[in-house]
C-alpha cells in the first residue's frame, strides 16, 4: 500500500473537479481512497462517496493498494501539483 499527502493550500490557484478526479482514478485497477485529517474517508472511484467527502480539509491523504498503485499514486499526485 502506498500513500500520498496533498496540501490543498497550493491548489487555490488551480482546483480540480470531482468528476475529473474520479475519471482519473478509474483508469487504474488498484483501490484508491482519500482520508482527511478528521479520519473521514472515501473511495475515490465512487461518485457518491467523493461528493459527500469534504475535499476542502487540508491535508488530504490518498491511499493506493493494488497492482498499479505506483502509477496511480504518481498520476493522482500530479493532479494536485502546480505546473
Amino acid at each position: 500500500m502506498l500513500m500520498r499527502q496533498v496540501d490543498l493550500k497550493a491548489m487555490a490557484v488551480r482546483p480540480i473537479s470531482i468528476s475529473y478526479l474520479i475519471q482519473t482514478a478509474n483508469q487504474f485497477d488498484c483501490d484508491i481512497y482519500v482520508m482527511s485529517g478528521s479520519k473521514e474517508s472515501a473511495n475515490v472511484k465512487n461518485y457518491d462517496e467523493v461528493k459527500k467527502f469534504k475535499m476542502n480539509i487540508s491535508p488530504l491523504f490518498f491511499y493506493f493498494k493494488g497492482s498499479d498503485e505506483g502509477a496511480a499514486r504518481d498520476r493522482i499526485g500530479s493532479l494536485f501539483t502546480l505546473g
